[in-house]
């Protein structure tokens, strides 16, 4: 089922399990961040997935994404996700670090068989 991916690419993502993550897509993935302050990054691949996932984890001592509501069809799905993380360093958003972020967003889905080929985070 594809939402299982989806739960288990975020279990792995709240649990800094980098490895686990990219078990949960394609070699070609592509991943896009939107962010409503102008600010955005498009990944191609599955090794630059990995080294923006390094560098990012190290941004917040603690992150959470919840998974708040999913719809899901023909190979795609969206989902209402909540973002909560303490910042670790300074970033370039002017969030500085200690501070505590919650964003809420939306989070599409692109699957490829049983794997993800797309994902776009917006908030």
């Amino acid at each position: 089922m594809l939402d299982d991916v989806i739960n288990r690419y975020l279990a792995c993502y709240n649990a800094r399990d980098i490895e686990g993550m990219l078990e949960c897509v394609t070699q070609d993935v592509v991943f896009e961040n939107i962010s409503n302050t102008g600010q955005s990054m498009r990944l191609d691949g599955k090794d630059m997935m990995r080294q923006v996932a390094e560098l990012s984890g190290n941004a917040f001592s603690y992150r959470r994404q919840r998974l708040v509501n999913i719809v899901s069809g023909g190979g795609k799905a969206a989902a209402e996700i909540e973002f909560e993380g303490k910042a670790a360093v300074d970033l370039p958003n002017g969030i500085k670090s200690g501070e505590t972020v919650k964003v809420r967003g939306a989070s599409f889905f692109e699957f490829r068989g049983d794997l993800l080929c797309r994902i776009a985070d917006y908030s």
